[in-house]
């Protein structure tokens, strides 16, 4: 059974990068988007489970992982914990100090 995320509309209206934009998925919930290559899917609490199209592999992504969507298309994210707490990151990653 697919459940579909629906965000308030306050939420909604953000941009998928914003720093405060946290998804919550219960158990066995299911986030499903079209995303760009280069999307970061940031875990930061439980288990998900992911696909995308064009991917035979599915991953496992823990919390404190951070997987890097390889090619433009739909990805579908599932919760493999009771909770799981994610950012979809859409924008160049931030620069860190002394790396070029």
């Amino acid at each position: 059974m697919e459940h579909a995320l629906t965000l308030p509309p306050s939420l909604a209206r953000r941009p998928a990068e914003a720093s405060d934009n946290v998804l919550r998925l219960s158990s066995q919930a299911t986030f499903a988007r079209q995303l760009p290559a280069g999307a970061r899917i940031a875990v930061q609490a439980g288990c998900v489970w992911l696909t995308q199209a064009g991917d035979s592999n599915d991953y496992f992504v823990s919390a404190g992982e951070v997987h890097v969507v390889t090619r433009p298309g739909r990805v579908v994210i599932e919760s493999f914990t009771p909770q799981a707490a994610m950012r979809v990151l859409l924008g160049a990653p931030a620069a860190r100090p002394g790396f070029p």
